[in-house]
């Protein structure tokens, strides 16, 4: 289907109808929506980039971004949103901008480009406090945090996060908290007080599960997992990556289901089945490549410290080989097979 400049504004209608749901608690549930729109919805993207539609381009981006992420089309995303950017800009900076700014800076993000990450997310928060736009001041700050804690900077991650939280709470607005307190509760873990981390990804558990956001709380039932693995408590790790990965299969979050592997994998070592646990990384990595993303920053340590261990344990010529098995998994194989444990 060729798009015209109706067809085109049909796309962004329908964009900006999900906007709201997009960026709150619904966003998987909206993302499904858009899913099947997908090819359309870029094709209306590239046509106002064309047509050097610049704020027509600018709002369908900075809505799609979030789309892009949740269902693993970061790749694709990132090249049409350099597009966009590229564009002749207003003037005066308009809030649009700065929430372009900062799906941006997510997508760089997501493929590991920190530094330019870091640029687009400060110019996202100089608009955004320009605007006085609290919710948009709060993603910049979570965007600033996630960079620090990629730098294991924990008392930077902790002052963004703090003071993203405060201004979440004066504006009364509940999910905009959810998202620094994640990241507190990230930082304290990978600073090692596992249980004040626990306590932490609890209170975020018990927000998500309040505001009806499934894709936190899978979040957050993985990382409660995560810590319970490190406390020694393999019971509850894998009743925790269970409930998690049953989250993340049902509303298909290809932002969350190459952990659900990893994670198994993670366990399979601790029960020393090594060569389960080389398979489920394979199928991770696969899972990771193919949504155009690069693991958390917290979860890139415990996938290398995996990844070393295993190779000190099995035979390289037979770790090869079991890693190409897992590769070859298709996304429901991986799951069944994460399941198996």
């Amino acid at each position: 289907m060729i798009l015209d400049q109706a067809k085109a504004q049909h796309y962004l209608n329908f964009a900006v109808k999900l906007k709201q749901e997009l960026e709150g608690p619904k966003l998987e549930q909206a993302s499904q929506r858009l899913e099947p729109e997908d090819r359309q919805l870029r094709e209306a993207l590239e046509w106002f980039i064309d047509n050097r539609e610049t704020e027509k381009a600018q709002m369908l981006a900075s809505i799609l971004s979030r789309f892009w992420i949740a269902k693993g089309h970061v790749a694709e995303g990132r090249k049409l949103m350099v597009r966009v950017l590229a564009l002749p800009r207003a003037k005066s900076p308009s809030t649009t901008l700065g929430e372009l700014l900062y799906g941006a800076g997510m997508l760089a993000f997501r493929q590991d480009d920190n530094k330019e990450a870091e640029k687009l997310f400060r110019e996202s928060l100089a608009i955004s406090r320009e605007k006085n736009e609290g919710p948009s001041i709060v993603r910049a700050l979570g965007g600033l945090a996630r960079i620090a804690l990629r730098d294991n900077n924990y008392a930077e991650v902790k002052a963004r996060s703090e003071e993203a939280r405060k201004i979440a709470r004066d504006i009364g607005d509940e999910y905009a908290e959810s998202r620094p307190l994640h990241m507190l509760a990230a930082a304290t873990k990978m600073e090692g007080d596992l249980k004040h981390a626990r306590e932490l990804y609890e209170e975020s558990l018990a927000l998500a599960h309040k505001l009806g956001d499934e894709g936190l709380e899978s979040t957050e039932l993985d990382n409660l997992g995560s810590v319970a693995l490190h406390m020694g408590d393999l019971h509850t790790a894998k009743d925790r990556y269970r409930q998690a990965g049953e989250l993340m299969y049902k509303m298909k979050s290809m932002y969350m289901l190459p952990y659900l592997p990893l994670h198994f994998s993670m366990v399979a070592l601790k029960e020393r089945q090594f060569e389960r646990a080389v398979r489920l990384l394979g199928a991770s990595e696969a899972l990771f490549e193919s949504s155009g993303m690069t693991p958390d920053p917290d979860e890139s340590v415990e996938r290398d410290r995996t990844v070393s261990q295993l190779r000190k344990t099995v035979d390289e010529a037979e770790f090869n080989r079991l890693w190409a098995e897992g590769r070859k998994l298709s996304l429901d194989q991986a799951v069944q097979f994460s399941f198996q444990a």
